[in-house]
């Protein structure tokens, strides 16, 4: 076998040397390309949950409340948070023609929760009590106590049955009864008569005490 020659072997060597290079530099840029596929992939994520983020926070919360009294529809309506007693009366068709608007703040904002009741002009005749101009007349909840500046009270010797159910824990059934008891018994004498009514006792007066007056 001939042995090869100093310049053939340069030659190889040179050859191999292009080789390894022309492989090094070949995986070089698969490996950059796959790290920009990987950045690309990464960001691409990145910008999807930033979307869906956006997207959950532009999103406006609900809120749920009841509204009573002169409105077209009384019962349950489902608001965008922020909505102001207004909003409630256009979810609920409008106001009746004997609503008493004097009596009621259309700006007032609400929240969740809250029972709402729209005034009728012959509410001043039946003795109903309000002061202030918060507009959440016969507002019960138990998260929101009326202040000193918005006083709200129904004086159980002359509300109707829509003025009663409008206290948060005095349905149908139970204002009714109260009706019967001052109509067999005459007036109450005090706001703490009312638990000798079928159905009211201690629990459900100590809700109701703060917003009832005789």
């Amino acid at each position: 076998m001939e042995m090869l020659s100093s310049k053939q072997k340069t030659a190889i060597i040179i050859a191999g040397v292009i080789v390894v290079g022309i492989f090094i530099f070949y995986m070089s840029t698969k490996t950059k390309e796959s790290d920009y596929s990987t950045i690309n992939e990464i960001t691409e994520q990145e910008t999807e949950e930033v979307e869906e983020e956006t997207e959950e926070k532009e999103v406006p919360k609900e809120i749920v409340v009841h509204i009573t009294g002169a409105v077209q529809n009384e019962g349950i309506v489902k608001l965008k948070e922020g909505s102001r007693i207004i909003d409630a009366v256009e979810a609920a068709g409008g106001m009746t023609s004997d609503a008493n608007l004097k009596m009621i703040n259309l700006a007032y904002a609400i929240r969740d929760g809250q029972k709402i009741y729209i005034p009728r002009v012959s509410d001043l005749e039946e003795g109903v009590e309000i002061s202030g101009d918060t507009g959440i007349y016969g507002t019960m909840d138990t998260e929101m106590q009326i202040d000193s500046n918005a006083n709200t009270k129904i004086n159980i010797n002359t509300a109707n049955k829509n003025q009663l159910t409008s206290i948060t824990g005095i349905g149908e059934s139970t204002a009714n009864k109260i009706i019967q008891y001052r109509e067999k018994n005459g007036k109450f004498k005090n706001i703490e008569e009312i638990k000798n009514v079928s159905g009211i006792g201690e629990l459900k007066y100590n809700n109701i005490k703060d917003y009832i007056c005789v």
